[in-house]
């Protein structure tokens, strides 16, 4: 019998039916997922910081849900108060001040300006928790129904379909994002397809109408008064006062959009103050002919710089919505001089893929208030401010060039960072100016030759003497004071545990003790932290935009239905020669360094980082699909890989201590595990 007979038979009978329902709950789940990774952060500033309790929070509710799949029927109803205690809850913390913790080993951005005293605050760590606690909460009774249309096809054609719903939500929300649509229309396809899976009962489709327009109801009532846009990475609220424009980003400031010319500053103060800071720098310098702005946000830095009589601008910012308001709304109009060329892009992506030089290269005052994705705790800005990005300007810059970081750094600890950070890339230490009391920003720092260290301040403080951690490509953290796991974040992750015990224990008491599934459970934890390296590794080399991250997780998604198709048409017979090519594949991506990738052709890079990636996720997801094909229960196979994911969501910390390619070596003893489980004689006869 062929593949294709084997899928009609199973789709013969009403099973057409049955299929489309699960792949329509697995939709339902990834676009759910996605729309609260950029939902409850955007609403919630500091849950920006904690965006992979999303993803853990996503596994653990579908997890317990698929291990209670026999009572689907009655868990469906969680799914009204869970879904209500979500929004009521992101609806409440939008009007709390959550205040990142008092510790020196880390700093969390969060500029509040204009709070009423009557406003409430809170610590982080309650917080997160809680609103990880009630997104898990979400999950259970989807993963539930989600189990119970599993349990209609053999393990391998029901994964498959789950798979492909999934690739279909993650399109389908990239389509959303770059439409730039808002949490309304977002949660309302949601709904739309909730009430269609709910059809088959009146009384529940009926409840997820009426809980369906309460949230609704809820994210309109959110959305503050001021214009309000949601770009692929932040929700941005601006505001103006006295030809002053704000620009907050998950309510907090981020940045202003100001004008700049000596007219105005004539006129105002503090812009003659922020002018002058910014041309301090540049009067130490030859007039720049051609230069590169990453991170020119609104505008202001271009603004000058043309003042300045610069005769080619390349201005680059990640943030496509950023750039638009500075395009319609700053007053000098900087973006439409003919001498300006904007690009959407990554600051390093665009390094690499540019071979224009430059009399000047400025670093504006980029400063993240998100991660890179919602698969690790890198920052979205973290790997500008390495070693790496900096001798990489170096490289761009002409003969006698010179580099301009502009930084907002708020403790002493990061402004060094940066300055040994410049002086490794450039051979000597970096010229300092610094500012207070600060405006916009508070550190200037300038790199190449000519420059005596009398023009410049020095560090404040004792900085020279201050011995840090340098952030290069392996250890990108610019915002930890040295390489530890903050407090906040091991007792945010210790309720995560603790929440996840008491969830499993509940769901699946009796089977831990019993019939724990070792294989599939570890063969999540290592899949989990995989595809955390794959994120990582391909935003270096091709940036840290959304779209790249959505295509690392098409891909991956792709990679996964490839495998189960391979298996489902000639099953390996053993699962020996698998493990022995994915820990081949494991330890050839460890041995070779992605900085060894950055210099070669995007074609190079694109075959080369593309296999180091691809191969490990591929034979990963050939003994998976292996050992669930053989699986009696696949909602409980499946469920049991889920929460291992947990594991590898928290393992994924030890990053900050340990670097990110050591999450390899976390890779290998997690798969190390799923085949000592594989291999037991017991394992085998339960086959």
């Amino acid at each position: 019998m062929t593949p294709s007979d084997g899928v009609s038979r199973y789709f013969a009978g009403g099973q057409v039916l049955a299929a489309a329902r699960l792949f329509g709950y697995s939709f339902l789940i990834l676009f759910v997922e996605l729309a609260l990774i950029r939902y409850v952060p955007g609403n919630v500033r500091v849950f920006g910081f904690f965006l992979n309790f999303v993803l853990i929070a996503t596994f653990l509710g579908m997890g317990v849900g698929l291990l209670r799949a026999q009572q689907a029927d009655r868990l469906r109803w969680l799914a009204v108060p869970a879904l209500l205690l979500v929004f009521a809850a992101v609806r409440y913390f939008s009007n709390v001040i959550v205040e990142p913790p008092e510790s020196s080993s880390e700093y969390l951005w969060g500029v509040f300006r204009e709070v009423a005293p009557s406003v409430q605050r809170m610590g982080i760590v309650p917080v997160a928790v809680l609103l990880f606690g009630l997104c898990a909460l979400v999950f259970v009774p989807f993963g539930a129904l989600l189990g119970q249309q599993f349990r209609k096809f053999r393990p391998l054609h029901a994964y498959s379909i789950d798979i492909a719903g999934s690739l279909a939500g993650i399109v389908a929300f990239g389509a959303a994002s770059a439409l730039r649509t808002s949490p309304l229309v977002w949660f309302a396809v949601a709904c739309a397809v909730w009430i269609v899976l709910s059809l088959p009962s009146r009384s529940y489709a009926a409840a997820a109408v009426a809980t369906s327009a309460a949230l609704l109801g809820l994210v309109a009532w959110t959305a503050g008064p001021q214009p309000e846009y949601w770009s692929p990475y932040y929700r941005i609220n601006v505001s103006e006062r006295e030809r002053i424009h704000y620009l907050d980003v998950n309510g907090s400031f981020h940045q202003y959009m100001l004008p700049l010319d000596t007219a105005s500053a004539a006129r105002y103060p503090i812009l003659e103050a922020v002018r002058s800071d910014y041309l301090r720098p540049l009067l130490l310098l030859d007039r720049p002919d051609t230069v590169l702005v990453l991170g020119a946000g609104s505008g202001n830095d271009v603004a000058l710089l043309l003042e300045a009589g610069a005769r080619h601008i390349d201005a680059v910012d990640i943030d496509p919505v950023i750039l638009a308001i500075g395009k319609a709304g700053h007053e000098q109009r900087p973006y439409d001089d003919p001498r300006v060329r904007v690009h959407v892009d990554d600051a390093r992506a665009f390094l690499k893929r540019t071979t224009q030089q430059y009399d000047v290269i400025v670093i504006g005052t980029l400063d993240s208030q998100t991660l890179l994705s919602g698969v690790g705790s890198l920052r979205l800005d973290n790997y500008v401010y390495t070693v790496e990005a900096f001798a990489s300007a170096r490289d761009h810059l002409k003969p006698g060039g010179h580099l301009i970081t502009y930084h907002m750094s708020p403790t002493l600890f990061v402004a060094k960072k940066i300055h040994d950070a410049i002086a490794m890339a450039f051979g000597e230490p970096p010229l300092v100016l610094y500012q207070s009391p600060h405006r916009l920003f508070n550190y200037t720092f300038v790199a190449g030759p000519g420059l005596e260290p009398h023009m410049g301040t020095g560090m404040p403080g004792g900085g020279d003497q201050l011995q840090v951690p340098v952030q290069r490509d392996d250890w990108p953290y610019l915002y930890l004071r040295d390489r530890t796991i903050p407090g906040h974040y091991l007792q945010a992750l210790l309720g995560v545990l603790g929440i996840a015990v008491l969830m499993v224990g509940w769901a699946a008491g009796r089977e831990l003790r019993s019939g724990f599934d070792g294989a599939m459970f570890c063969m999540g934890t290592g899949f989990l932290l995989i595809e955390t390296k794959s994120v990582t590794e391909m935003s270096l080399l091709f940036g840290s935009t959304w779209t790249v991250n959505l295509l690392v997780f098409s891909s991956i998604l792709v990679m996964i239905l490839l495998a189960n198709l391979l298996v489902l048409r000639r099953p390996p017979r053993s699962v020996r020669p698998l493990f022995a090519a994915l820990f081949a594949a494991v330890a050839l991506a460890f041995a070779i360094p992605v900085r060894s990738m950055l210099h070669m052709t995007v074609t190079g890079q694109w075959l080369v980082g593309g296999l180091l990636v691809a191969l490990p996720v591929f034979f990963a997801a050939m003994i998976f699909a292996t050992l669930f094909r053989t699986r009696a229960d696949a909602t409980r196979a499946l469920g049991y890989n889920l929460l291992g994911a947990i594991v590898g969501g928290v393992l994924e910390y030890s990053s900050m201590v340990l670097g990110v390619k050591a999450l390899y070596v976390i890779v290998a003893v997690a798969y190390l595990g799923a085949y000592l489980y594989a291999s037991r004689p017991a394992a085998i006869a339960a086959r």
